[in-house]
């Protein structure tokens, strides 16, 4: 397993302190790490970034035990069918109902965090650049260029078309101008492509190389690019993965999926407003869960809210464990999908039951070929669906099946009456631009609603 940077990091706050996270997940440098202002143009002050970088781009991704930052994976998979809310919060019911308002402060804060990754992992990879003694030999200007592009793919895959990237130039803020959902993608490829092309990766031991490749080869899926994405993702291997890592102290650093689950906060979805995935009725060991029934009636007990079944996800054990930012599971059913598109339905069952076969244990029964393109994507989508739950996919997939296969999104998304408090469900198939944004004066908020 290969862990988010060799060094570590979660949680960071540049200039301050600096805590870092080694590859068994423990804090294992010393704290605070103070920077000397006398030494900020230094390769040790480009260290420094580049693990504030992984750190503040691990805190938006998955969230934190503070529940200070909901995390993308959480608020994704909340507007998506993998959560439902089992908690009190309005904010956070909104996002679960699909009608999300530009003054959700849940909202505003992911926002904000990822503009912080993307801006921090940029700024780092050139201050390696700039004053490393040899950074052509430093794979790790090739590993902030690659998350960087991941903050891209998120931003495209989660948030409405018309995210403006405002930059720092000097003691300026350059304001950003609105970017549509295929520029945002598009802006995605250049980054894992630069990181492919950088000569440092000549001294890489095939982590970054892989975590690129399959950036990219997930950048070019979300473009449509089918048979690109393939060949992107046909060099890595299948058991690779690339994390990012938690700890149990401090609550910064816990994994905030299992913090949210096994605390009544938000419960996993099981056929959510008709359209949504079985995830609990599957019975699926790739979305193991679990009901709490402490005074013993036969049913789950409820959230937070007193109202909702609580089920907890148990794929991240407690709160120290890594979640998947990359992986070679990924880099197959990229490759399935490819397939799909190329008109084999046979070719891409073959590589689900290759991976039903031999990435799980005990081995799932094989899948009979569909006789339809529909049967085929329904098959290839609920498949992702369940090797690739509670990672950060599920909402790009949800829109992606709008986009690229024409699905309805009523055919999609949760419809119908809400699980609780009367209401019925909205139209959000993303997430809006919050109304911070309209500090920009080149932004109007979202171009459109559209997936």
């Amino acid at each position: 397993m290969n862990t988010l940077n060799r060094s570590g990091a979660r949680a960071a706050v540049l200039m301050l302190g600096l805590l870092a996270m080694g590859g068994c997940g423990l804090l294992d440098t010393q704290q605070p790490n103070v920077i000397d202002p006398g030494t900020l143009n230094t390769p040790a002050a480009a260290e420094a970034l580049r693990l504030g970088a992984l750190a503040d781009f691990a805190f938006v991704k998955d969230g934190d035990g503070t529940q200070v930052s909901d995390g993308l994976i959480l608020l994704s998979g909340l507007l998506s069918d993998e959560f439902v809310h089992s908690t009190t919060p309005p904010s956070e019911q909104e996002i679960d109902q699909r009608t999300t308002a530009l003054i959700n402060p849940n909202l505003s804060g992911v926002y904000a965090h990822l503009h912080k990754a993307r801006a921090g992992s940029e700024r780092a990879a050139a201050a390696l650049q700039q004053f490393l003694v040899t950074p052509e030999e430093s794979p790790e200007i090739a590993e902030m260029q690659s998350i960087a592009g991941f903050t891209y793919v998120y931003f495209g895959e989660d948030f409405c078309s018309g995210v403006p990237f405002s930059r720092v130039s000097g003691d300026s803020l350059i304001f950003g101008t609105p970017q549509t959902t295929q520029t945002t993608f598009e802006a995605a490829l250049a980054k894992f492509d630069s990181a492919l092309a950088h000569p440092g990766l000549s001294q890489d031991d095939g982590t970054i190389t892989n975590l690129a490749l399959v950036g990219r080869a997930r950048a070019l899926l979300d473009l449509g690019r089918f048979a690109e994405a393939a060949v992107a993702a046909s060099a890595v291997p299948t058991d690779f993965q690339y994390v990012t890592e938690h700890a149990e102290s401090p609550l910064q650093i816990q994994n905030a999926i299992w913090v949210y689950t096994s605390q009544g906060l938000w419960s996993v979805a099981d056929q959510e407003g008709g359209n949504g995935l079985p995830f609990i009725s599957a019975v699926d060991p790739r979305v193991p869960v679990d009901s709490v029934d402490a005074d013993g009636d036969g049913f789950a007990d409820t959230g937070l809210d007193n109202q909702t079944p609580q089920y907890i996800l148990l794929k991240y054990a407690d709160a120290n464990a890594s979640v998947s930012v990359a992986d070679g599971i990924e880099a197959r059913l990229i490759e399935a999908e490819a397939q799909l598109k190329a008109g084999s339905r046979s070719g891409m069952t073959t590589i689900l039951n290759n991976l039903r076969q031999n990435a799980i244990s005990p081995a799932l029964p094989n899948l009979a070929t569909p006789g339809t393109d529909a049967a085929a994507t329904d098959l290839l989508f609920s498949e992702r669906a369940f090797w690739l739950y509670a990672t950060g996919h599920r909402l790009g997939d949800m829109r992606r099946l709008i986009r690229q296969y024409l699905r309805l999104p009523d055919t999609v998304f949760p419809i119908g009456d809400y699980h609780k408090g009367g209401g019925v469900y909205g139209e959000d198939v993303n997430l809006p631009i919050p109304i911070e944004e309209q500090n920009n004066p080149n932004s109007g908020g979202c171009l459109d609603r559209n997936a």
